[in-house]
């Protein structure tokens, strides 16, 4: 009895350990479970980002191409009118010695009319260089702002590339807790349940024991109890065998008494009936 209840005892505080380690491991496992949760969430939304920096750099590096293109195309604009202008000039100059070397009136309206024409070319070859050079000059700003974008799409998408490892990696610690920590806590429930049944069984013997003791206990207060009355009878039947014996005597008694008083009278009567037969002879 007493190593039953020391299993009892010792089966309980396993269970008590085996249920404080199952929800401690619970517990771990939620931690871990959500932080894998958070992990794969936060790569999937890094990766998110990590497309649009990528499709923002590729529009960026598509509108940086074509500016480029055109600032190559102004640039060979402004080279063309800049070696048309400095012909132009030439011919100016060229047309400013004819005028006054001009020997007659016809070769001198004539040099004027050509110096007129190549002045209208060089104002014209001034204005377009004037206007392609601040479009060029757009353009150049225009190219700096986007090469500024795409050196700063460049560097986010590096950073959160770096930084992909890092939550793959979490992950991948996260997972292999999980399922650490799943194992541990199935046996842990394994040896709650095992406890359980053994403590089933324990509190199964001890209370077929108790039924045992009940019954035996039973048994003994009937026999106690047969025993008691057994005894109150014979107590009884031994007082009324007293009782009896005690009138009888008393019977006895008074019998005797009686018997001895008759005998008394009957000894007077005889001793006064002589007296009486006596006397009578005398007289």
């Amino acid at each position: 009895m007493a190593s039953i209840a020391r299993k009892t005892v010792l089966l309980q505080l396993r269970k008590q350990g085996a249920v404080k380690l199952r929800k401690k491991g619970e517990r771990e496992f939620q931690k871990a479970k959500s932080l894998t949760n958070r992990s794969v969430s936060g790569l999937v939304s890094l990766q998110r980002r990590i497309d649009s920096s990528k499709e923002q750099l590729d529009d960026v590096s598509g509108i940086l191409t074509q500016r480029m293109a055109q600032q190559e195309s102004i640039q060979r604009l402004i080279a063309n009118a800049q070696e048309s202008l400095q012909r132009e000039n030439e011919a100016k100059e060229q047309a400013e010695q004819e005028v006054d070397f001009a020997e007659s009136d016809e070769e001198k309206h004539q040099a004027n009319a050509r110096f007129g024409i190549i002045t209208e070319r060089i104002n014209e070859l001034v204005d377009e260089i004037k206007q392609r050079s601040k479009t060029a000059k757009k353009i150049s700003q225009g190219i700096d702002d986007y090469n500024k974008s795409s050196t700063k799409l460049t560097s986010k998408i590096q950073k959160q590339t770096h930084s992909k490892p890092d939550l793959q990696k979490l992950i991948t610690i996260g997972r292999k807790t999980t399922i650490r920590l799943a194992k541990q806590i199935e046996r842990k429930a394994k040896q709650e349940e095992s406890a359980k049944l053994n403590l089933l069984k324990i509190s199964k013997k001890l209370s077929e024991h108790a039924s045992k003791r009940r019954k035996i206990s039973a048994k003994k207060k009937k026999s106690k109890t047969r025993k008691i009355k057994s005894k109150v009878r014979r107590i009884k039947t031994k007082t009324k065998k007293k009782s009896k014996t005690r009138k009888i005597k008393s019977k006895v008694r008074r019998i005797k008494t009686k018997t001895k008083k008759k005998s008394k009278t009957r000894k007077i009567k005889s001793k006064v009936r002589r007296i009486k037969t006596k006397t009578k002879k005398k007289n």
